[in-house]
């Protein structure tokens, strides 16, 4: 069972004004200041945020339509990679899931509040959970899920574009991360739900 650990000084920022090599409505990256201090070890290796998306996956076979999820990359131009279909090796990308529900259970944009990995789906539920993944070199895959996380939505815009998280992840197989991100919304969200449903392909 995972257990709550207490924040500690973790925030991942998210603001639209802001996103190093972003990419705009039409998922072309564009070079935009990005003050990311994301760190920690993960897949047995030191991780630091390079880039930074904030989507909200329709077909992602892992959540509900309309849920949002951070998606940071230890390499630039996550857009580009997402949207090309090709992934920057070696690289690890670490998704943070976040999924609230109203009284009828619908989904709906995040608000401040914090998010557990217990009642997923439920009515007036805040559902999150932390996961990374990596390719090496040769384009070998792995993957890790946290044990214990504990993630605080502390602010957030009304449209689901922003919003500010703290956050502390410790993985099962021994890592973790703390950090803060600042970075804008918008990629291509065919290509982000493609990417989001296969295992990567390195370029």
């Amino acid at each position: 069972m995972k257990q709550k650990v207490s924040p500690g000084s973790v925030s991942v920022v998210l603001l639209g004004a802001a996103l190093l090599f972003a990419c705009g409505s039409g998922g072309t990256p564009s070079a935009a200041p990005s003050d990311s201090t994301l760190t920690g070890m993960v897949l047995g290796a030191p991780f630091s945020g390079a880039d930074v998306l904030l989507v909200h996956p329709e077909q992602w076979k892992s959540a509900g339509a309309g849920s949002s999820a951070i998606l940071i990359s230890d390499t630039p131009n996550l857009c580009a990679q997402i949207t090309s279909g090709q992934t920057t090796a070696p690289g690890r990308l670490v998704i943070v899931r976040l999924e609230q529900r109203d009284a009828n259970a619908a989904i709906t944009a995040l608000t401040s509040g914090t998010f557990t990995t217990t009642g997923e789906g439920t009515p007036s539920s805040r559902y999150g959970d932390v996961s990374v993944s990596g390719v090496d070199a040769q384009c070998g895959f792995s993957k890790d899920f946290t044990d214990q996380v504990s993630i605080e939505v502390t602010a957030a815009g009304a449209d689901g574009t922003s919003a500010t998280v703290d956050l502390n992840a410790h993985f099962s197989q021994g890592g973790s991360l703390m950090g803060g991100v600042t970075a804008s919304v918008p990629c291509d969200q065919t290509a982000v739900d493609d990417y989001l449903n296969r295992n990567p392909k390195c370029g």
